[in-house]
């Protein structure tokens, strides 16, 4: 192993948490979203989110235009009656308490820092635009250990498209033999690896059933021994 690929979202940047962390803050502010529990309020708010990401990816919406259009819509469920500028207060809020929360996941730091240190490449590869995801490698520590940043709006492609991998294989100058794809996401980032013709470890932190028993996956990022040895496929 010469090179790990490794989603960022919620594999080492803790996205779940901060947007968790975001969404009851936001619910304690907006009376209209306490009808739901917070566990429903995250539910739909990651329908959205998923929906408007699309658009995102397309060029259709802008990050800011996409999170005002998200809770335009969350209030027009609970409170159709609100001001028009009011989705745009409670997007400003939702941003300020969402990147307040930003931490790796547990574990992630000593992962990449450890994977240098025995001179092993890592590339981030990502569906999301370069600003947003270099900003959050950066404020999270996590940046001084990752050697390229391959995002869908810079390749044109998102995960799980193969020109994604094949980017970042070629700028770690590593043989697909050489490289192994970490991520969360099986249907982008695992089905994706073995379309491109690479090894995966899929990070299952949800514990979900696992779609194809031959492939690894750990739970955890700790201990970090586990995680070295179940990507160097020991």
């Amino acid at each position: 192993m010469r090179a790990v690929l490794c989603d960022l979202d919620d594999t080492l940047f803790d996205h779940a948490g901060a947007t968790l962390s975001a969404l009851a803050a936001l619910r304690a502010f907006e009376p209209a979203f306490q009808i739901w529990s917070l566990e429903e309020f995250d539910t739909r708010h990651r329908a959205v989110l998923d929906t408007l990401h699309a658009d995102v990816l397309t060029g259709q919406r802008s990050i800011a235009g996409a999170r005002e259009e998200r809770f335009r819509r969350l209030l027009a469920a609970t409170a159709p009656a609100t001001p028009p500028d009011h989705p745009v207060r409670l997007s400003a809020a939702y941003r300020l308490a969402y990147e307040s929360a930003w931490q790796p996941v547990p574990g992630a730091l000593a992962l990449v820092a450890a994977l240098q240190q025995r001179g092993v490449a890592v590339a981030v590869i990502t569906n999301n635009l370069i600003a947003e995801q270099r900003l959050k490698l950066t404020r999270c520590g996590l940046a001084p250990f990752v050697e390229a940043l391959v995002t869908s709006e810079e390749v044109g492609v998102a995960k799980p498209g193969r020109e994604m991998f094949d980017e970042a294989i070629r700028r770690l100058r590593v043989r697909p033999s050489e490289a192994v794809v970490f991520g969360d996401a099986w249907p982008t980032d695992i089905a994706g690896a073995h379309a491109a013709g690479l090894r995966a470890v899929w990070f299952n932190r949800g514990r979900a059933p696992r779609p194809d028993p031959s492939v690894a996956e750990i739970r955890s990022l700790v201990p970090l021994d586990d995680v070295l040895k179940a990507l160097a496929g020991c």
